[in-house]
């Protein structure tokens, strides 16, 4: 478990020093608009939505371990690209690359599933997105000091250098350190077409609702973070820098959330209820920002997204894999992160859109009515017993 949640802290460094803090200026840099910038930062996501499922099934087949390698692999050759690329066809090649790979939460979960009890899954699985989210306390802050403090000149090169050098130490850690886990699974199951069981696995009762609410919630929070970049230049006149240290303070925020206050909520409430909280709480956090000209609004906003998204999205994992076989966990949990990945592909761009065309708050208002209409439509079922 340790090399693990090693390897995810500093997976998300590397990530969240140039996906956060760098990527959407340096494509400014290049001569985008607001529009381009989120369908720059939402490719990654529509590759990935393909990719996968694909992904999930293969460590379901081969293993875990492979599969990390092999994503880890892609996000050193897509940063080592977009270190030197000066062009926008050089950023789109790097993040084609790495959608095609990235697994390091739909598989990393499945391996927890692989090692831990259905009692302790949700613990365990918060714990992982907990290192996860401590990722973002020193990433952002190192690319953003990188990049520097100019939203119109960033420095993308050695923030993309400092990047690639954390994949090469993840696969040092990935290759002698993590187990490898068991395939789970049997000869009968080889045998079935990979359609036809992605299929039976999305119209599954038991699971299919917590799909789609994860898509919605995360439209709305994607279509937040594809936006976040131009409405503090908006608002704030904020560059790389800033955005940095902001992201910090989230960083330790999604920590303490998801590490201690989705075991207050789960033992208190059970894993349904908590995700109901959840969604109170991002709807709250969206209200606030809506209306932050101050440093005081800004910081109540943070702290309802963070606590939101925070108890969220790990809880919606550990219901689906614990209302899922057990043999079909990484294919389910892919499944789960290809709906982030619609998520992010079509909430990047449909938030950047309504911010060129609208203003900068217009995606907030729009995320706000989403969020009431989810809090009514699966109400009944997320407050019903677990």
């Amino acid at each position: 478990m340790l090399p693990l949640v090693i390897y995810v802290f500093i997976d998300v460094i590397a990530f969240s020093s140039v996906i956060i803090a760098v990527l959407p200026f340096h494509v400014m840099f290049l001569g985008a608009g607001p529009l381009v910038v989120t369908l720059y930062m939402s490719t990654f996501s529509f590759v990935q939505f393909f990719a996968s499922p694909y992904i999930g099934r293969l460590s379901d087949k081969f293993g875990r371990k492979p599969m990390l390698i092999t994503s880890c692999i892609a996000d050193l050759i897509s940063h080592s690209i977009m270190a030197i690329a000066s062009s926008l066809n050089l950023v789109l090649l790097s993040r084609v690359i790495a959608g095609l790979f990235s697994c390091n939460i739909s598989v990393g979960s499945a391996y927890i599933s692989d090692i831990t009890s259905l009692k302790d899954r949700t613990k365990y699985i918060g714990y992982y997105n907990a290192a996860f989210s401590l990722g973002f306390v020193i990433g952002p802050i190192v690319g953003g000091l990188l990049a520097g403090s100019d939203p119109s000149n960033p420095n993308y090169l050695r923030a993309n250098l400092f990047a690639a050098s954390m994949n090469f130490i993840n696969l040092f850690i990935l290759f002698f350190f993590l187990k490898s886990s068991k395939s789970l699974i049997s000869s009968q199951k080889k045998t079935k077409k990979f359609l036809s069981e992605i299929f039976s696995i999305i119209t599954n009762k038991n699971v299919s609702y917590l799909f789609y609410l994860y898509f919605l919630v995360n439209f709305v929070f994607s279509g937040l973070n594809g936006i976040f970049a131009l409405w503090s230049k908006e608002i704030f006149n904020w560059g790389p820098q800033q955005i940095g240290f902001l992201m910090c303070f989230v960083g330790i925020l999604l920590a303490i959330h998801q590490s201690l206050s989705i075991n207050i909520f789960v033992n208190k409430y059970k894993e349904k209820k908590t995700v109901f909280i959840g969604i109170i709480s991002i709807f709250i956090g969206v209200l606030f920002l809506s209306f932050a000209k101050d440093y005081i609004i800004l910081s109540f906003a943070i702290f309802f997204l963070t606590l939101g998204i925070g108890i969220f999205n790990p809880t919606i994992n550990s219901l689906i894999s614990k209302n899922i076989e057990k043999s079909n966990t990484g294919a389910a949990l892919s499944i789960n992160q290809s709906a982030m990945s619609i998520s992010r592909f079509s909430g990047q761009p449909f938030a950047g859109l309504f911010f060129q065309s609208f203003g900068y708050n217009a995606p907030l208002f729009v995320g706000i009515a989403i969020l009431g209409i989810i809090k009514i439509v699966f109400g009944s079922e997320l407050l019903s017993k677990d």
